[in-house]
């Protein structure tokens, strides 16, 4: 998901890590006795030499060299690739720390926070409950703990009503196929639950009202009447109220500088294409927000293509994938993945920060091959930055790119 770093960074610390593993593996050598030589009296063979102490402490070096790294050594080891951005690295040596030792705090946090940037929530929420559920664990660590079990939930949850929702004739429409809809109502029970097993703990979280907040206003976009989804906007906005008056910036940052869903996030439905169609857009989210618009859009770049080789029916550089499924590759040198010619459309989620930038680009739903242009492009926009009730708040909206062919352009 991006990417929550201010979170995050409540366990990454500074450090260093070892270029090498502990317990390199080094070639044990001996030296061959010389024989002895013949005279014309055969020598009786000589008697073994007793092994000597040195030898003994060569050997238990040696051992000792072979030796798995500490725990202390694979999370410092899952630090430094955490800090590089290696998420998958990073999580395999905390969960190697684990196994050593399964009730370590600091691993638990650490391969909780890195499992939610991997985009893998069950597991994420596993660890985090895991750590709250530590005997002699700590208040503040519980409430935090359960604050980021309500985050995975809404992540789930919000993906899967962004995914099903669409624009008709200036309407946001959100049609959840009925095999999804009782997985957004777990979603949303639950990390109300968990949202408030963290305000039980400490009421003055603002962190866990903006999660409330988020909470309800999918609940509210996913709703099937319009009375539903009335009562769950006034409950996304009185715990956005709540959040904003308890938030505070983290400690040596400009507040335009941190964006994370942590802090005061409105959430409205979809981003128009053009700003006819966005004066058009029917929201209620938006008509709460002062500024939010967007400024500058950036068209997704549509993938280059070739045609097929002559003759080859099953060439896959005709499509750009393989016949498993994989990406195609015009192999060294030749530039790019090729891309199957076809027009598609994909949903990125953006985070918009408090002085109108995408701080995180997400995509909710799409096709492999055009993925990464969306989300380049999505970066790019530039919006007004948005105001609620005259406080400075983040904005949480999606943005759909119908790709086709052509070059892309940057417009109003």
């Amino acid at each position: 998901m991006v990417l929550l770093v201010a979170a995050a960074n409540l366990f990454i610390v500074n450090g260093q890590q070892s270029e090498t593993e502990a317990g390199a593996t080094k070639k044990a050598t001996s030296a061959q006795s010389p024989k002895p030589a013949r005279t014309q009296r055969q020598s009786p063979k000589p008697t073994p030499a007793p092994a000597r102490k040195t030898d003994a402490n060569n050997s238990q070096a040696s051992g000792a060299a072979k030796s798995d790294p500490s725990v202390a050594e694979l999370i410092e080891q899952g630090k430094a690739h955490y800090r590089a951005q290696r998420f998958k690295p990073a999580l395999a040596k905390f969960e190697a720390a684990l196994k050593l030792e399964p009730d370590n705090d600091e691993a638990l946090g650490l391969a909780a926070v890195t499992a939610f940037r991997l985009d893998s929530q069950p597991l994420s929420r596993d660890y985090f409950m895991r750590r709250a559920d530590l005997p002699n664990q700590k208040d503040s660590v519980k409430a935090f703990s359960y604050y980021r079990v309500a985050l995975t939930y809404w992540r789930e949850v919000h993906d899967l009503v962004a995914k099903f929702s669409e624009v008709k004739e200036d309407k946001v429409i959100v049609t959840v196929p009925e095999e999804n809809q009782a997985g957004i109502r777990y979603g949303i029970e639950n990390g109300l639950e968990y949202a408030d097993k963290a305000l039980a703990i400490s009421y003055g979280f603002a962190e866990a009202y903006n999660i409330r907040n988020l909470l309800h206003a999918e609940a509210a976009l996913a709703a099937n009447d319009e009375e539903t989804a009335v009562a769950q906007r006034e409950q996304s906005v009185d715990s956005l109220r709540r959040a904003i008056a308890l938030s505070k910036p983290p400690a040596g940052a400009k507040v335009a500088d941190v964006a994370d869903f942590s802090l005061p996030t409105i959430r409205v439905s979809e981003f128009a294409a053009t700003n006819e169609e966005e004066n058009s857009l029917e929201d209620a989210m938006k008509r709460l927000i002062e500024g939010g618009r967007p400024i500058k859009r950036t068209e997704a770049i549509f993938p280059s293509v070739r045609s097929s080789r002559s003759g080859a029916q099953n060439d896959p550089s005709t499509k750009g994938v393989t016949s498993d499924g994989g990406a195609y590759s015009l192999g060294t040198g030749r530039g790019a993945l090729t891309a199957a010619y076809t027009p598609g459309k994909v949903k990125v989620e953006v985070l918009i920060s408090v002085s109108g930038d995408v701080v995180f680009a997400h995509v909710v739903d799409g096709r492999s091959d055009l993925n990464g242009a969306a989300i380049l492009a999505a970066r790019a926009w530039k919006f007004e930055p948005a105001t609620f009730e005259g406080k400075p708040v983040q904005v949480s909206g999606v943005i759909t790119f119908d790709m086709k062919p052509g070059r892309a352009k940057t417009k109003p």
